[in-house]
């Protein structure tokens, strides 16, 4: 290469470093210099931060923010400005209350109190323009108090538009429902006809005209008939149908989503009350197989076959997204189907031992709790199971982790000292990375959004199957008590004795706190305050559905009864077709206002579906 040939590399490479140089600005790292206004996102609000000043000798301030929801975190480092880029904006968090800070790199410029966390932190409103105003005089910086510029609209008005709705519809099918009852259409009708007829008198319809069932022999009429509770199956449909909702987005709004680690979230309530509901339903299966004398060879031949169909289907879900050879390697183990299937495996096969047919202590003088004693043998066994689960998660050592860790690992700094960044989930998620591997468990946990995790961690894991056991028997026991005690007022009363026993207990266990209490509710772990405090919610829902529904026959159970009868077609069709509905809108989402009514109506159509396969009578089941 020529000397003139060297001299335009030469030149190339001092244009490009120049570049760089400016890019950088003066060495700082560019992800936090602010360059640009950044676009609006939902569940966001703009800060910006206006310096003024003199003789501020070219002093940077760091703008310092997290979310109070990342719970024993540092603040992090935003954005950097300088008398250069007077003026910077960046978008805040509005789910949680965001904790932020002013405070410079440079030991020698004193900071006032006036920029500290206390003075600054603010529970932002979503779409507002906030700023904060910092003076720069020489070495000392003072701030003002954060203000908002502008009124920015509720976020929640379209949630109060759609429950205006939905009470508005039933209103409207009540009234209607009214007027069939009543005959006054057909009053009406009858009024204005041309031949002037005359009222028809409600006398004159037979029971069979209105849709009632007549008994056509006495011989039916003493006949035992099989007790279907619309209630169970109506709770099993609402939980599908909020399932359904949140799994398609819940208008994206945060309490419709999971919670990022510790508490809960509406999202966190429906698996473990389908675990719940599958053991209330058990109790019924196996009575009714017991009544027709099923060899256990055959009932346990059932189990294991009903297992393994949920386990293939959880798995068929997991692979949803198509197989190649590359995918396969990093395919997902764990799933929710596939922890419906173990925990039915083990909770039914000891239920097959120790169900009864009969009632063989119905007049001893323990009978008011026979519903206990007569399963002694299964509470032990299911107390054994909590027993391991708590010697596993407080015990077992986990290589470079605080023993019994329960923490999101990231940026927590909940470890007494210790570096907890690739801690997640503690023993939980080391023995699904152990058997597994990690590449093999779910990859984006909930807390990695604001916790910055690294670690995988599957919230369907194995360490967890024990208390998804404990859950299930716990609904097993309302099972139980529906099939011991035929009064409804000794069944009601249990259900909320034993909501109220569950209830103080998860308190107790949580210490009424979010975090920091001795297990906190956590669905990602399925911690033990998690499942005695779902069963605590599903006892008492329950109660309502049942009372409401097969004892005062208030509410006919709809429309949650109808998903309720095809709950498992539906959910696999939810999963394996994730968002099948939106294209019909042809709207971009970008706000509450447009996700809502889409999420919506993607849960309307499966709702709708469920009721076709209703009214043709067409049922699945495994």
């Amino acid at each position: 290469m020529d000397d003139r040939g060297k001299s335009n590399v030469k030149t190339f490479y001092f244009i490009c470093l120049l570049i760089c140089f400016c890019l950088c600005d003066d060495g700082k790292d560019p992800k936090n210099v602010c360059k640009h206004v950044p676009q609006k996102k939902i569940n966001t609000a703009f800060l910006s931060v206006i310096t003024h000043g003199h003789n501020s000798q070219n002093v940077t301030v760091n703008l310092n923010t997290i979310t109070s929801e990342c719970y024993t975190c540092d603040l992090q480092l935003t954005a950097l400005i300088d008398t250069h880029h007077n003026m910077c904006t960046v978008l805040v968090d509005t789910r949680w209350k965001m904790k932020v800070s002013i405070s410079s790199k440079h030991k020698n410029v004193n900071v006032s109190s006036s920029c500290g966390v206390d003075r600054l932190s603010n529970w932002f409103i979503e779409g507002g323009n906030y700023s904060i105003i910092v003076m720069i005089d020489g070495l000392k910086v003072q701030c003002d108090k954060l203000v908002r510029q502008n009124d920015p609209w509720d976020s929640n008005i379209p949630i109060y538009v759609a429950i205006g709705s939905f009470v508005g519809l039933i209103l409207l099918w009540w009234f209607l429902k009214y007027l069939y009852r009543t005959h006054l259409l057909r009053r009406l009708q009858s009024y204005f006809r041309s031949d002037n007829a005359a009222f028809i008198d409600p006398n004159d319809y037979a029971e069979q005209d209105l849709g009632v069932p007549t008994n056509t022999s006495e011989e039916d009429a003493l006949r035992p008939r099989k007790e279907r509770l619309k209630s169970l199956d109506t709770f099993r449909g609402l939980s599908l149908v909020i399932m359904c909702f949140v799994n398609y987005g819940g208008g994206q709004y945060w309490f419709f989503d999971h919670s990022d680690w510790n508490g809960i979230t509406v999202a966190d309530l429906v698996m473990p009350w389908f675990v719940w509901i599958m053991g209330t339903a058990m109790a019924y299966s196996f009575h009714s197989q017991l009544r027709r004398s099923t060899p256990k060879t055959r009932m346990f031949w059932k189990i294991f076959k009903r297992s393994c169909i949920l386990f293939l289907l959880g798995l068929l879900i997991n692979s949803s997204d198509g197989l190649n050879p590359v995918r396969m390697r990093e395919f997902r183990i764990p799933g929710v189907l596939q922890r419906f299937a173990g925990t039915y495996l083990i909770v039914a096969t000891l239920h097959m031992f120790f169900a009864k047919p009969n009632d063989p202590n119905q007049y001893t003088w323990w009978s008011p709790i026979r519903d206990i004693t007569d399963y002694w043998f299964e509470w032990l066994f299911n107390i054994i199971l909590v027993t391991i689960w708590l010697a596993i998660t407080f015990g077992l050592p986990v290589p470079g982790c605080p023993r019994g860790y329960l923490g999101p690992g990231g940026l927590a700094n909940d470890g007494d000292g210790k570096n907890v960044s690739l801690c997640t989930g503690g023993a939980a998620s080391y023995i699904d990375r152990t058997i597994f591997g990690e590449g093999r468990i779910y990859q984006s946990p909930t807390c990695k959004e604001i916790y910055h995790s690294t670690v995988p961690h599957d919230p369907e894991g194995l360490l967890g199957i024990l208390t998804s056991c404990f859950m299930c028997f716990l609904g097993l026991q309302a099972g139980k008590i529906l099939r011991t005690f035929p009064d409804w007022k000794a069944r009601v009363k249990r259900f909320i004795i034993w909501g109220i026993i569950l209830g103080v207990i998860a308190v107790a266990l949580c210490k009424g706190e979010k975090n920091g209490g001795y297990i906190p509710i956590n669905k990602n772990l399925w911690s033990l305050s998690f499942v005695i405090c779902l069963s605590c919610f599903a006892f008492f829902l329950f109660t309502f559905c049942y009372i409401t529904i097969d004892v005062y026959q208030i509410w006919s159970g709809a429309p949650f009864y109808y998903p309720g009868m095809n709950a498992i077609l539906l959910y696999l069709g939810h999963e394996i077709i994730n968002q099948p509905f939106r294209t019909f809108w042809g709207i971009k989402p970008n706000s509450h206002m447009v996700y809502l009514p889409i999420n919506i109506w993607d849960t309307a159509v499966w709702i709708i579906l469920s009721y076709f396969l209703y009214y043709k009578e067409i049922f699945f089941s495994v």
